[in-house]
């Protein structure tokens, strides 16, 4: 076994570890520490991989972005289909990334080291949405801009958290519910 190969192993057994954690204890539990035990390694090996509880939940944001279905869309030659795949996507997503989403916003609230990690991590994902929205056509009195913020705030973690655990709704309304009224409200006839 190669250096690089013990070390994406042991960068799986951290993440794996980190997912595990926040979603057995919640977001609150996750420390550089008590990773560190959970996955069996030092927490020196933790902070060299990733710097710090900020990086470590970027990172496995990234991790449960990567194992999704966001990083298999291609652009679909009709640009239409290619935004609702990805909204769909992106829907399927939440549920998986909802437990770090929530460390990274607390962070971001607090003014923990997680702030600016989290603000990234939105910014690369409002995005991706706008980089789709600019390949349709736009109902009357919308731009990319306007476009992408209205779906961004729909689709945001925050929206789901609300819509699913709050008030609910089951995964597959809050997706074709919202997947649905976006489309048509947005997308010229």
């Amino acid at each position: 076994m190669t250096t690089t190969e013990l070390s994406a192993e042991t960068r799986s057994q951290i993440l794996d570890a980190a997912l595990r954690r926040v979603r057995e204890h919640g977001a609150a539990a996750i420390s550089v520490r008590a990773i560190a035990t959970d996955a069996g390694v030092s927490r020196q090996l933790v902070y060299f991989h990733y710097g710090n509880r900020a990086g470590l939940l970027t990172a496995l944001a990234a991790h449960l972005d990567g194992t999704s279905a966001l990083t298999e869309l291609a652009e679909a030659p009709q640009p239409v289909l290619a935004l609702e795949q990805l909204m769909r996507a992106w829907c399927a997503h939440l549920p998986r990334i909802l437990p770090v989403a929530r460390a990274l916003e607390a962070a971001s609230i607090t003014g923990d080291e997680g702030a600016s990690a989290w603000q990234e991590r939105m910014r690369e994902l409002h995005a991706r949405f706008g980089e789709a929205l600019a390949r349709v056509e736009l109902s009357p009195g919308w731009t990319t801009g306007t476009a992408t913020d209205w779906v961004w705030s729909h689709l945001h973690p925050s929206a789901y958290a609300h819509l699913v655990e709050e008030r609910g709704w089951t995964h597959a309304h809050f997706t074709e519910w919202s997947v649905g009224a976006l489309l048509s409200e947005l997308i010229e006839p």
